[in-house]
């Protein structure tokens, strides 16, 4: 997501954790498909935690299984397991609850003795969508599947990997494929797809995060370059998704990858930086639909 939080906690507890523990519905097994909200470009997803309804944001780049809001949800604070920021400025101190809970996302899915969650304080995430904000569903969840994400019709279907690769459902029309992107994993547990985009002449590390709305690196060199020949456009904007606070706005033409031409890409928040990254978040994401696989290390984008 945008406000990433920025500590050096490693995923060592919860990188082992089985999420399919006894209790979890049958569907979860034979692959499932949960309708989302859009909200400012962010993913929202019913659910609850130990019966308290409220929104869960499907967050890839988060790298735990479920990170939960303990201003909203009664969580005790057993262990104090780190402290940092989040890219918007917030302190935040991460917390662990040894007690397990109960977590139920959309209608078919129920984790019924879910331990060791890390919880901490998204107030300020609830001004901004819901005050019922459980927290985010993240990569240690979504690494055990292959799911694709369709922003048109708002579903995310989650195809469990079985034993026998074979046995995963064909989830991709050959007949559909724009691009196959391979990625580099990165960050923790490999949570951040990477890839080498090209813009015009140049080569930009992308990276892919449904919790990012697109964002937009670049050295003054780069910029100057991109801006001679017609592939970037910078605005400057008073409004940030729907708050009154100026941003530079940034629009890209002319992407690519190994020779397969790509969607232009608007309304990423442009900031000069040392190096040139882009992060293709929502802005790029919505354009296509795309199959995560994190075994195969691919990207695919549907055309719709």
């Amino acid at each position: 997501m945008t406000r990433k939080l920025h500590t050096l906690l490693a995923l060592w507890m919860l990188a082992g954790m089985s999420l399919l523990a006894p209790g979890l519905a049958s569907a979860a097994d034979a692959g499932f498909t949960l309708p989302f909200y859009t909200f400012n470009g962010h993913i929202l997803i019913d659910g609850a935690v130990d019966g308290r309804r409220g929104k869960f944001m499907f967050d890839t780049g988060t790298e735990f299984p479920f990170f939960l809001n303990n201003h909203y949800l009664p969580l005790a604070k057993d262990s104090r397991i780190g402290e940092g920021h989040a890219a918007s400025g917030q302190p935040m101190v991460l917390y662990r609850q040894r007690a397990p809970v109960a977590i139920e996302i959309g209608r078919d899915v129920r984790l019924d003795a879910v331990p060791g969650l890390i919880h901490t304080d998204w107030q300020f995430l609830e001004a901004a969508y819901t005050p019922a904000f459980l927290g985010s569903i993240g990569h240690g969840f979504n690494r055990d599947y292959v799911f694709v994400i369709d922003y048109d019709a708002q579903t995310i279907a989650f195809h469990p990997y079985g034993q026998d690769a074979a046995a995963l459902p064909r989830v991709i029309d050959p007949a559909r494929v724009v691009a196959t992107l391979p990625f580099t994993p990165t960050g923790v547990d490999g949570k951040m797809p990477e890839v080498a985009i090209r813009i015009g002449d140049e080569t930009l590390t992308a990276f892919f995060d449904t919790g990012n709305l697109g964002t937009l690196e670049l050295t003054t060199a780069t910029q100057a370059r991109l801006e001679r020949r017609g592939r970037l456009q910078i605005s400057a904007s008073p409004y940030t998704y729907g708050a009154y606070a100026a941003r530079r706005v940034a629009s890209l033409n002319g992407l690519s990858h190994a020779g397969q031409a790509l969607h232009d890409v608007r309304g990423l928040s442009f900031s000069t930086a040392p190096h040139d990254r882009v992060g293709l978040g929502h802005a790029f994401l919505r354009q296509y639909v795309t199959v995560w696989d994190y075994r195969a290390r691919t990207l695919t984008l549907l055309a719709r």
